[in-house]
């Protein structure tokens, strides 16, 4: 269950020049009684009018869906990204650079498979990720 409030707020309060809203979002998990519900905080240049609670439940919800569901979560558990344990730097950034070249080349080739589902296909098949970046063209 979510709750959202949205509260007009100066620039000055918030330390941001642009700010004009902050909205709270408190989220409780119905599976667990014991869990404590979580609180989370947004600023946002959009003043506060009347009907923007809605909007920014879905600014939310968008977020969350794209960047944290798409992106985020297949880096960590699929790439295991958070797993690497190395110090070094260039490497670590080209890692990430294939990742995200990764993730963009299934969304392009497959945004329907899951990416255990493409993980096993190439396994099976290298010519699989071979033939999407041969194949791939920028828009």
């Amino acid at each position: 269950q979510r709750a959202i409030a949205v509260y007009p707020i100066e620039p000055p309060e918030a330390g941001l020049p642009g700010a004009r809203s902050l909205t709270v979002i408190r989220r409780t998990n119905s599976f667990e009684q014991s869990e404590e519900p979580s609180v989370s905080f947004y600023l946002s240049s959009h003043p506060c009018q009347k009907g923007c609670a809605q909007r920014f439940a879905e600014f939310a919800r968008g977020h969350w869906g794209g960047c944290e569901s798409r992106n985020h979560w297949v880096r960590d558990a699929c790439m295991r990204e958070d797993a690497t344990r190395s110090k070094n730097y260039n490497l670590n950034c080209s890692l990430a650079a294939l990742r995200v070249c990764l993730i963009s080349l299934k969304a392009s080739f497959y945004p329907d498979a899951s990416w255990p589902c493409m993980q096993e296909k190439s396994q099976h098949d290298p010519g699989i990720p071979f033939q999407m970046i041969v194949n791939h063209r920028a828009k």
